[in-house]
Parts: C-alpha cells; structure tokens; sequence
C-alpha cells in the first residue's frame, strides 16, 4: 500500500475516533447528569417526607393539647399528602437508578480516555493496529452501554449544555497546568 494511501485511510480512521470520542463524551456527560437529577429528585422526595410527617405529628399532638379541630383537620390533610408522596414513590428506586448511571460513567470514562489515547497516537501506529484497538473500543463501550441504563432525551440535552455552553470537560490554556506539581 503507498504512503498517500495510507495517510488517507489514517485520516479517515482518525475522523472516524475523534467522532465516537465525542459520542462516548455526550454518553459518559449524560450519565452524570442524569445522576445528578435522581440524586436530587430522591433527596427531595426525602425531605418532603420528613416534613410532611413532622407536620401531620405536630398537628396530631396539638389536637390532643388543646383540642382544636382545626388543627385536627391540617394534621389529616398532611398526613394524607405523606400517605399520597409514600404510595407514589414507594417503588422509585433512585438511588439505585443513580448508583448505576454512576457506575457507567465511571467505565466510559476510562474508554473515553482509550479514545485520546489512541487518537494521540495515531501516527505511531499502523492501520491493523488502530483498526484492532479502534474495534476493541467499539465493543467495551457496546457492553458498558447494554449493561447499564441508557441515556434519556433530558440527560442528552443537560450534557449537550455542559459541553457546548459551559465548556464542561475542557480546560481553558494553561488551566489543566496548574494542577501540577
């Protein structure tokens, strides 16, 4: 094979990686994000709990004291919104939900550093090599993505947000240096 033919199939396997880093990139974000929100949304529900709880108590016990029907009446009414916010989310399961989109990132995390390695050293290699190691990167991001959950159209969006918008993931000239000794 010639040297032009070479770097022209090089080019195109480099294209080729640097587009599945970028959707590794939006995946491994997305996994965070999503995170993020079931974190969120379950310390919510908790703390909605709690309240709802110590309101539906309180109103009990100063029902009992001083007798007040009024008071009797917004101890039941939160304690119904309790019972309601119990039954609604008594089959959420988010911290484990969470747990496991923590446990994607951290996989795609290191196949998306394979990716920038191997987008590095391109050049150095020859085309069976990047071919294999390329190949290879395609099926541990194909196993992290059929173990795990998938990415929803919310996730894509706040990772979408991060990257282009906010510059998540990047350094700005000279900012990763200062990180060193």
């Amino acid at each position: 094979m010639s040297n032009k033919i070479q770097e022209d199939e090089k080019e195109k396997l480099k294209k080729q990686l640097v587009a599945a880093h970028g959707k590794v990139e939006y995946t491994y974000t997305a996994h965070h994000k999503i995170e993020n929100r079931l974190e969120k949304r379950d310390k919510l529900i908790r703390t909605l709990q709690i309240i709802l709880t110590a309101v539906s108590t309180v109103g009990f016990l100063a029902t009992v004291i001083t007798n007040q029907i009024l008071l009797s009446w917004v101890g039941g009414v939160f304690a119904a919104l309790s019972l309601g916010l119990n039954i609604y989310s008594k089959d959420f399961k988010l911290v484990t939900e969470a747990r496991a989109h923590k446990d994607a990132a951290d996989e795609l995390w290191v196949i998306k550093n394979e990716y920038e390695n191997l987008i590095t050293d391109i050049d150095g290699l020859d085309l069976d090599a990047i071919r294999e190691k390329r190949n290879k990167l395609q099926t541990d991001t194909a196993i992290v993505n059929k173990r795990y959950p998938g990415t929803d159209r919310r996730g894509y969006r706040a990772a979408q947000k991060a990257l282009q918008e906010e510059d998540e993931q990047t350094f700005d000239d000279g900012e990763a240096e200062r990180f060193l000794p």
